[in-house]
């Protein structure tokens, strides 16, 4: 099988960590993400992921050493982000003693963090806001990702921005300069104005709520914040589709709705405080696509209301959830206790329960 070239990539000596062990733990990650293996010998692995490649190489002073290879900086740069994360979560001694091959980056800004500024700012009903952003290049924002951190700096403070460790991994600062960095959708993206529109879920004790709010009371003209991105994945390329989110997830719905094939097939399930009252814009369906509200302060959950669902659907429709986190446990068990293939889920807790601050 032939392997892609690809015209960034670098490696990072793995000190301590055997082939072997190393290889296995890729393999069991790639099964686990439906990823394609394209090459596994004795001293090379290679495995093609949404955004290049990933993989092993021998190492210079270890007897392994990861590799990471894509088209452009950044998404060299967010592999080996993805990378590091992973070692880091079994071996973190081993994931801060990396150091790649393509140069010393300590310091300097990460490649997909750039500093925006608002240029619109308009209610969407009661408990939505529109915000524009304007960059200098939002090439990187298609549709293979379409999240983004939106970087809020402190009330009264100089803004610490995002720096890049010695092991090439995104450090934020800390202290009383630290960003609020919460996770966002690109609802659009104009390439040729450089502007990015994301909705923002207006809700009690969300950070991002006050500060959306301070920009509806006066002139957000020319605020300057700062994103980090892109991130996350991409649009639904399913022709079978059961589809549920709440408020916090409508952003990503809408635009994965509005990109559904016309003759897909499915259900959108959709929860909010007041159900379709809360007055969000969301795109037609496809006709084979039928929307339900959920009105939550009437007892209706969007968990339940899914769960109830997989009967409905054969287990070769795409599952697409975006809610509490564990009311997508729930969700996700449920579906492979039904047969569901791991491939076929994408179930995602965008919040948890006590702990939503966005």
């Amino acid at each position: 099988m032939s392997v892609p070239h690809y015209p960034y990539q670098a490696r990072a000596d793995l000190p301590g960590i055997p082939f072997r062990a190393m290889r296995q733990a890729i393999l069991t990650h790639a099964k686990s993400r439906n990823l394609e293996v394209l090459e596994d010998e004795q001293t090379h692995l290679t495995v093609q992921t949404a955004h290049g490649l990933i993989g092993l190489r021998p190492g210079d002073a270890a007897e392994a050493a990861g590799m990471v290879a894509a088209e452009d900086a950044r998404w060299l740069f967010a592999m080996k982000n993805a990378v590091i994360t992973q070692i880091r979560q079994v071996i973190p001694e081993v994931a801060e003693a990396m150091r790649w091959s393509d140069g010393d980056v300590e310091g300097t800004a990460p490649p997909n963090f750039q500093t925006v500024r608002v240029t619109d700012v308009v209610a969407l009903g009661p408990v939505f806001v529109r915000v524009t952003l304007s960059g200098k290049d939002l090439s990187s924002y298609t549709t293979n990702s379409i999240h983004f951190r939106l970087l809020q700096p402190p009330k009264g403070s100089t803004p610490l921005w995002p720096v890049l460790a010695a092991n090439g991994s995104t450090k934020w600062p800390d202290g009383p300069g630290a960003v609020h960095k919460p996770v966002y959708t690109a609802r659009s993206v104009d390439h040729d104005a450089n502007t990015l529109i994301t909705d923002i879920f207006l809700h009690e004790g969300g950070r991002t709520t006050a500060w959306a709010q301070n920009l509806m009371s006066g002139d957000p003209s020319g605020v300057a914040v700062a994103i980090v991105g892109p991130s996350g994945g991409g649009l639904l390329h399913a022709n079978r589709v059961l589809m549920a989110s709440d408020e916090t997830g409508f952003p990503a719905a809408a635009r994965l709705l509005e990109h559904l094939p016309a003759d897909a097939t499915g259900e959108l399930l959709l929860e909010a405080d007041d159900g379709e009252h809360c007055a969000y814009p969301m795109p037609p369906a496809p006709t084979g696509v039928s929307i339900r509200w959920l009105k939550r302060s009437a007892g209706e959950r969007l968990a339940d209301a899914s769960i109830d669902a997989l009967a409905r659907h054969s287990i070769d429709a795409s599952i697409w959830f975006a809610g509490e986190r564990g009311e997508a446990r729930r969700l996700r068990d449920a579906a492979k206790t039904a047969g569901w293939a791991t491939k076929a889920l994408r179930i995602s807790g965008f919040w948890r329960a006590g702990h939503h601050d966005a």
